[in-house]
């Protein structure tokens, strides 16, 4: 998926530089948990399992908000993509879905749609006829 903004391409630049192992093009770009500890561990792959635990999930209590999963968070690019117009197609292809029909489907009614836009077109059509 894209990264469309600057502000987070910006930030994840600034990992890249402070990377342990920055310049090495097979290092890992998340680190993993130490066992028995929250220490970092830049030789494992990361535990998303201990990522939720630890600090997706308390981060979330903390803000008052329901548990979340991870694949939550590509439902609420999908849906953010759409809503801010971009086309199904577009967004169908950096989701990986294999039809437009899927994004289009499961994500393009969560946002409630402001059809002004297209009264006046429709009227200014209806006018001149």
């Amino acid at each position: 998926m894209p990264l469309l903004n600057r502000a987070t391409t910006l930030e994840l630049r600034k990992l890249l530089l402070t990377h342990p192992n920055s310049g090495d093009p097979d290092a890992l770009f998340w680190p993993a948990i130490a066992h028995g500890s929250h220490a970092l561990d830049w030789t494992r792959p990361v535990d998303v399992g201990a990522v939720r635990r630890y600090f997706v999930s308390p981060a979330v209590t903390a803000l008052g908000m329901s548990e979340m999963r991870f694949h939550d968070l590509r439902h609420t690019y999908a849906s953010m993509m759409l809503a801010a117009g971009f086309k199904p197609y577009e967004v169908s292809r950096w989701m990986g879905h294999a039809s437009v029909s899927t994004t289009d489907g499961i994500y393009a009614h969560l946002d409630p749609s402001d059809y002004n836009e297209q009264i006046a077109r429709f009227e200014a059509y209806v006018a001149e006829a």
